[in-house]
């Protein structure tokens, strides 16, 4: 269970996550999910949970409209009301900022659980009631702010002061303050999945390869910050580590977390033909269920909810559990320049002294191998063949 925050809708929700177990058991109880603002109050939301609302290992989320210090959630099958504290009395909450895109307007946000916060990472900041977090920051050194909102998400019956903070690094005031709240400023690491493409599963990665491309600002350490053996890791190069996928990983270090699990197909939906369509378009009909999977994840669509496909996302029919049918995006038959640069540092060697290349219109991933290639005075002979061909074109 994870608690967000939508700029979009300018809403705070809570996403459930169950596996295919725990529904079906959920619904032979005929089971209620609840929450409360009062351990002994009547619920102020409630759902079934069953396979008409919930499917296994996809996060659903319900919005928050009630404050709540703290929130109690709660299921008929065993009635244990757990606290959970979204909001404070005496100090603001912080939610990481997920779009990979600086300048998303329609940003989502997930609360941070922990007391630790990180150095040049984005955070959406909220206080009920209170505009103290915003007159602290405004103004202090190494603080970027880049917008103050106020909107009153519950019913209109409180305020809640907002705004969207990065800290470039550490000095005696700054620690000051967020001390007080409870909080501890750190240095942040960074890890990223380059290859395969991959689609996010709840807070997981889901690919269909056993090869995985990873870019990362620390050395992968076997069974210590990632959970797989010494001999499935090969290094490329200072940031980049090929890694043989065998079972899920989970990878984590110093704000840099992440999980991939291979998916297979299950044996009923390997006996059934799924069919394949290509198009840049698809409308949803009033038909069985369907699924939009992107980089952002996994999001249930609505009957004549008109869907624009791109290369990195696909659109799943669902008859009950079994898959029928995928739509994505037309396949380019030419591999990307993505694609032939890993081909090419897996299997090409050959290096010479590195000359000055522009990385403009260069993916980021080639970007990030150029600024490796400045420090090492050295670049892959047929990379910078591939590269420079690539401009000339």
């Amino acid at each position: 269970m994870e608690f967000y925050y939508s700029n979009n809708t300018k809403c705070f929700s809570v996403g459930f996550n169950f596996s295919e177990e725990e529904i079906s058991e959920y619904e032979r109880a005929g089971a209620l999910l609840e929450i409360r603002d009062n351990r002994n109050s009547l619920p102020f939301f409630n759902t079934q949970i069953d396979h008409s609302i919930f499917s296994a290992g996809i996060s659903e989320r319900f919005i928050l409209d009630k404050k709540a210090i703290p929130f109690y959630i709660s299921n008929t099958l065993n009635n244990k009301k757990h606290e959970y504290y979204v909001f404070n009395y005496d100090a603001p909450s912080f939610f990481k900022i997920l779009s990979s895109n600086p300048d998303d307007e329609d940003f989502n946000a997930k609360l941070i659980r922990s007391r630790t916060i990180y150095i040049g990472v984005k955070y959406f900041i909220a206080w009920l009631g209170r505009n103290t977090a915003q007159i602290k920051l405004k103004n202090l050194s190494d603080v970027l702010i880049e917008k103050e909102i106020q909107f009153e998400p519950f019913e209109r019956t409180t305020t809640v002061w907002g705004m969207v903070v990065s800290f470039k690094s550490k000095n005696a005031k700054l620690d000051s303050i967020l001390n007080e709240w409870g909080y501890d400023l750190v240095l942040s690491e960074s890890v990223s999945l380059l290859w395969p493409p991959a689609y996010e599963k709840g807070e997981k990665l889901a690919v269909s390869s056993s090869e995985l491309y990873l870019y990362s600002s620390f050395t992968f350490q076997g069974l210590g910050n990632i959970n797989t053996p010494d001999k499935y890791i090969s290094k490329i190069s200072d940031n980049i580590t090929k890694v043989s996928l065998h079972d899920a990983i989970h990878i984590f270090k110093k704000n840099a977390e992440l999980e991939i699990f291979k998916e297979p197909l299950s044996p009923t939906i390997q006996t059934l033909e799924v069919k394949v369509e290509e198009t840049d378009s698809f409308c949803v009909p009033d038909t069985n269920t369907f699924f939009l999977y992107s980089e952002l994840g996994a999001n249930k669509l609505t009957e004549g909810q008109k869907v624009f496909l791109t290369p990195d996302t696909f659109v799943v029919e669902f008859f009950g559990n079994t898959m029928t049918r995928i739509i994505r995006f037309p396949e380019s038959v030419e591999p990307t320049i993505e694609e032939k640069f890993f081909e090419i540092i897996s299997n090409f060697w050959i290096t010479k002294e590195y000359q000055e290349i522009s990385s403009v219109s260069l993916p980021q991933t080639l970007s990030n191998y150029l600024d490796y290639c400045k420090c090492t005075k050295r670049i892959n002979v047929a990379v910078e063949k591939l590269i420079t061909g690539k401009k000339n074109e």
